[in-house]
């Protein structure tokens, strides 16, 4: 809690805890401070697990949901083998979102930039032109380490 009083005056944080007649909510500085939600961030979400979805939402093969938890970009997929994965939902080379909208995957996720491609286990399958026009592999390059 010490790294919090850095940012907001203890008193300001006490109040909260009061009896519920001289109590009021958080101060505003807990809703605007980025430095206040990083902190936040690592107590509460950490190392925990935090429930991001249902099942239910992802019932048949090759359906995907991307959300967005803090601001970190996931994607909840439901694979051939009816596993529930979830995988950061952006591309490993530029960096680039790989599902907009909550759907059907046939078989690959495919970057909109330059095509690098995933299977529905998470796996880059491909990666069109990394070693030049037409080359589509490169010894300087493993794709399992992606």
């Amino acid at each position: 809690m010490s790294e919090i009083y850095n940012i907001i005056d203890k008193k300001k944080l006490d109040i909260v805890s009061k009896p519920i007649s001289e109590a009021h909510g958080l101060p505003n500085e807990c809703y605007n401070s980025k430095e206040y939600t990083l902190i936040e961030r690592k107590k509460l979400f950490e190392d925990k697990w935090i429930v991001i979805g249902v099942g239910s939402s992802i019932p048949d093969e090759g359906d995907v949901k991307p959300i967005d938890l803090l601001g970190i970009p996931l994607l909840i997929v439901r694979t051939k083998n009816k596993e529930i994965k979830v995988f950061h939902n952006i591309c490993s080379h530029r960096g680039v979102k790989l599902v907009k909208d909550a759907g059907k995957i046939r078989n690959v996720m495919r970057c909109s930039y330059h095509s690098w491609s995933y299977d529905l286990e998470g796996k880059l399958i491909a990666t069109p032109h990394i070693g030049g026009m037409n080359i589509h592999q490169t010894p300087e390059f493993d794709k399992t380490k992606k």
